[in-house]
């Protein structure tokens, strides 16, 4: 975990659906933060994936004093968020037994960063604590990985023995996975580790290990894309879906599908100038070999800020397909996007389109909708009963 959250820093430095209930109660037992704007992505937190309704999208980080905290998205459609303590979530709903588990898991490992998270969670959904089918979408994800990885292996030792003089026929491709096969390959990497200053042996896991760290991400060159690059694609599409829809729609939600565009576009520009990073230092893997402990490090650090700027975006997507699916009103999918959708650290954005991002976020927080609090953005409960309370007087005034 220490150095998840210290790749994390050094990246930060380069660069549903209705909720159930929370009583008043509850929620003044936890403190309110109306104008959430995170500078860093430590600050921001990751998400962690709950099967509680009341907890989706809810984030977790570290507090000043290192002690885990959960970061929840405003209860009820309002527009700020609740910060509580880690250990406080059985207070504020009823954890399934999955969450439970879950919390147990984070707090032990104390992991605050995506790719903590998700190892958790695969570990963990994959026992089926969650369900069948939570159990299935986790095993799924990890056969893809391990197939990304897979390819993307063989597709680094094409290319580094190539690179070093040499050739790997189809024959050798197909029987590389067995031990003879392996040392026929290793023997033929001789071109590639003489110009890297070292042995093929080396050669051989350190290709191994590039291949495990792109596991999410993948070749730019392989047919199926690891998870990562998969989704950065997504988010682009929708970006200009909603913001078709935004521009096209006479909802009175379309500040919403703009704020939701331009957040989405500003994300996946960020990420995908670190995964342009990732694709350049693979264009020559022999070069990257020969500088091993160097080039690994910037590596993981592209990584983990690509996963810190999609972070959060699935969930996003899910609901924009159900939209599209007509499994759910689009104006129902609008306004629960914009209460979820994941903000762009202050110090992350760009020169342009990154303070316009910005800009629209504090637009849409400081809208006032009818019977809302203009500070809180929470639904003023005594505007909304006023009426009824004033008939209700009215007929005591007439008996």
């Amino acid at each position: 975990m220490a150095t998840e959250v210290k790749a994390s820093v050094a990246a930060v430095q380069g660069g549903s659906s209705t909720r159930a209930p929370v009583n008043a109660a509850q929620k003044a037992a936890h403190a309110r933060r109306s104008h959430y704007e995170p500078s860093t992505f430590l600050e921001r937190g990751t998400v962690i994936p709950f099967t509680t309704a009341a907890l989706a999208q809810c984030r977790v980080r570290l507090d000043d004093r290192e002690r885990l905290e959960v970061v929840l998205p405003g209860f009820s459609g309002s527009k700020g968020v609740y910060v509580t303590a880690f250990t406080s979530l059985p207070d504020i709903t009823t954890l399934s037994v999955h969450d439970r588990t879950l919390t147990e898991v984070v707090a032990k490992e104390k992991v605050v960063t995506p790719t903590g998270i998700r190892r958790c969670w695969l570990e963990l959904a994959t026992t089926g604590i969650g369900g069948q089918e939570l159990a299935e979408q986790a095993r799924e994800e990890l056969t893809r990985a391990a197939e990304v990885q897979v390819s993307t292996r063989i597709m680094l030792l094409l290319d580094t023995v190539r690179r070093g003089g040499g050739e790997i026929g189809p024959e050798l491709v197909a029987r590389m996975g067995s031990p003879e096969g392996r040392k026929q390959v290793r023997a033929m990497l001789g071109g590639a580790a003489s110009r890297a200053s070292i042995d093929a042996v080396a050669v051989d896991q350190h290709i191994e290990e590039l291949a495990a760290l792109l596991g999410t991400l993948g070749l730019r060159s392989l047919p199926e894309p690891g998870r990562l690059r998969h989704l950065h694609t997504r988010m682009q599409e929708f970006s200009h879906a909603i913001d078709n829809w935004g521009r096209t729609t006479v909802s009175d939600l379309a500040h919403i599908g703009r704020f939701a565009a331009m957040s989405a576009d500003h994300s996946a520009r960020i990420a995908g100038r670190a995964i342009a990073e990732v694709d350049r230092m693979l264009t020559d893997p022999i070069s990257l070999i020969a500088r091993w402990d160097t080039s690994e490090k910037a590596l993981r650090g592209y990584l983990l800020r690509v996963a810190w700027l999609l972070d959060g975006w699935d969930y996003v997507l899910r609901i924009w397909d159900d939209a599209v699916a007509e499994r759910m009103a689009i104006d129902v999918a609008v306004k629960e996007i914009g209460r979820i959708i994941p903000i762009v650290p202050t110090r992350e954005v760009d020169a342009d389109g990154g303070r316009r991002s910005v800009e629209l976020f504090r637009e849409y927080r400081s809208r006032v909708r009818v019977f809302e609090d203009w500070l809180s953005g929470d639904l003023d409960e005594d505007l909304l009963a006023g009426p009824e309370r004033h008939s209700a007087g009215q007929g005591s005034a007439r008996q």
